[in-house]
């Protein structure tokens, strides 16, 4: 199981008015969860792994938890302004 291994950090970036999500595995991020067309629309960006390292693997359910998981927070980050 790799769900252990995954966090979220919650941020704001100078490219979005909005906060966004970062998606971290093992302390790399791997994803970026944005919500500038509104938490109805919200889009992820996938990075590819850093140069030299191989591909990333992890099982789905985990990550789509963790894609969920932060969603919600962002969710309730907003309803909390």
């Amino acid at each position: 199981m790799t769900e252990d291994k995954f966090s979220i950090r919650l941020c704001s970036d100078l490219d979005y008015e909005e906060m966004v999500a970062d998606i971290c595995y093992e302390d790399r991020t791997v994803a970026l969860v944005t919500q500038e067309n509104g938490p109805e629309n919200m889009q992820i960006e996938i990075f590819a792994p850093e140069k030299g390292m191989p591909s990333w693997k992890f099982s789905l359910n985990d990550l789509m938890n963790t894609v969920q998981s932060a969603k919600k927070r962002l969710i309730e980050f907003k309803k909390s302004e």
